[in-house]
């Protein structure tokens, strides 16, 4: 599908593409940054960038690539990739078992995440019998002539780890492309930077965030904080929803709840404000107004087409899941009940309401 590409990310892509073309000239160990605020289209830059080194060489070298993700998060940007080349099939897009004479072809692109190959004994680092391996397949790879391209997504999680480094260190790629919009790296040979103000300009991203609009002005009348925090954020909610109306459009805003990790003397929040949620303003997983995401097996409810502009759920509760690389541009309210520790998490949480449901901004 030919995607219309803005104008920043327009510049980004071809700038991504003459650094790494450059660098892939000087054999090994280059590391190209590529830094982008949450909500820019990370991905799809990322995409049309592969895409245009391949097909626009001048010379005969040969490339192929290892996207390596924190999480599920490979199999997001895999299929997110797939869709992208499903017309012109520039890129293959494959995982271990993909793979053709234990190597990585031309202009493909071999998919996993960090879980799977940091476990101690793992069955892609250690020597196994059929030889299937990372190292050995690395090791094939480079001797058919091909040159590696490392792609490391939300590279601040996971590239600075003991583990992941000795990954890096046994791919040893030509050129490394971490992508972040925080990265936590200094000593790189390139970096291409998106600025937050160019894609709030082009409507991708909200204008700015509210901190606590208004809630001096609610009336405690003996309710508990939880109580008037969720009340507020349900109140903005409703304005929202009816703001939308208004431009003729059927967005459903979603509130997202942020509980606090279950650690040694903190309460477990969530049965509280599930009944308050429930009691108070109807909204229960069984009539689909609540999803949950949390990370133990039972806790993912409802999430099916949550991102769909005009899906029924009004509320999602969750903990750390989704501060990283999950999208769902419906989301603008976010209700805290965790402190916050980190300014690079803090960063990504807040980066998953900034979008813009319908990527563009609205006269009112």
């Amino acid at each position: 599908r030919m995607i219309e590409l803005k104008n920043y990310q327009e510049r980004a892509v071809d700038k991504l593409r003459s650094d790494v073309d450059g660098l892939l000239n000087y054999g090994e160990g280059k590391i190209c940054v590529f830094k982008a605020p949450t909500g820019s289209g990370k991905t799809i830059m990322v995409a049309e960038f592969l895409k245009r080194l391949v097909t626009q060489r001048t010379d005969d070298k040969e490339i192929c690539f290892i996207w390596i993700s924190v999480n599920k998060l490979h199999d997001q940007s895999k299929d997110k990739l797939d869709k992208y080349y499903e017309d012109s099939r520039v890129i293959k897009c494959s995982e271990f078992e993909d793979l053709e004479d234990k190597q990585i072809g031309q202009n493909e692109m071999l998919f996993f995440n960090w879980q799977s190959i940091n476990k101690k004994g793992n069955i892609y680092i250690r020597e196994n019998e059929q030889e299937n391996n990372l190292s050995n397949i690395v090791a094939n790879t480079k001797e058919a002539g091909r040159s590696i391209v490392l792609i490391i997504d939300e590279s601040h999680h996971t590239a600075k780890a003991e583990k992941s480094r000795e990954v890096i260190e046994a791919i040893n790629p030509n050129v490394t492309i971490e992508v972040s919009a925080t990265p936590q790296i200094t000593n790189m040979s390139s970096m291409v930077t998106v600025e937050f103000q160019d894609v709030k300009d082009e409507g991708m991203i909200k204008s700015e965030v509210a901190i606590n609009p208004e809630i001096d002005k609610i009336k405690p009348d003996g309710k508990t904080a939880d109580d008037l925090v969720i009340a507020a954020a349900l109140k903005k909610r409703e304005e929202l929803k009816k703001a939308y109306k208004k431009e003729g459009s059927n967005v459903n805003p979603l509130v997202l709840i942020q509980l606090p990790d279950a650690k040694k003397g903190v309460v477990d929040r969530r049965e509280d404000i599930e009944k308050i949620l429930k009691d108070k303003f109807k909204i229960t997983t069984e009539n689909r107004k609540l999803a949950i995401y949390l990370s133990d097996k039972d806790s993912k409810i409802n999430l099916e087409n949550i991102e769909k502009t005009d899906n029924e759920t009004e509320v999602l509760i969750f903990k750390q899941a989704i501060a990283i690389g999950w999208d769902c541009p419906r989301a603008s309210i976010l209700v805290l009940f965790r402190d916050w520790k980190s300014m690079t998490f803090s960063i990504q949480t807040v980066g998953r309401i900034m979008r813009m449901a319908e990527f563009k901004h609205y006269t009112n």
